[in-house]
């Protein structure tokens, strides 16, 4: 009997992103408590709940909890 093996497709892996809420701290300078790749600042740019999605000053973006950022 063979392994079945899960696979990520487009329509599972983007759950977290199904419920974006529009709010105040969307465009707001943070910086990360733990830094990424050594890069701690960047600009919140989506908002889901407890998860918010980070650009860093690097250009890459990475979802991170509430509580894992300082948000100004």
């Amino acid at each position: 009997m063979r392994d079945k093996k899960k696979i990520m497709t487009t329509e599972n892996s983007n759950r977290m992103y199904e419920s974006e809420e529009a709010t105040e701290i969307i465009g707001a300078h943070c910086t990360l408590l733990v830094p990424y790749k050594g890069c701690t600042e960047g600009t919140v740019v989506g908002d889901y709940g407890n998860k918010i999605v980070v650009r860093l000053s690097n250009g890459k973006e990475i979802a991170a909890y509430l509580d894992e950022v300082i948000i100004y």
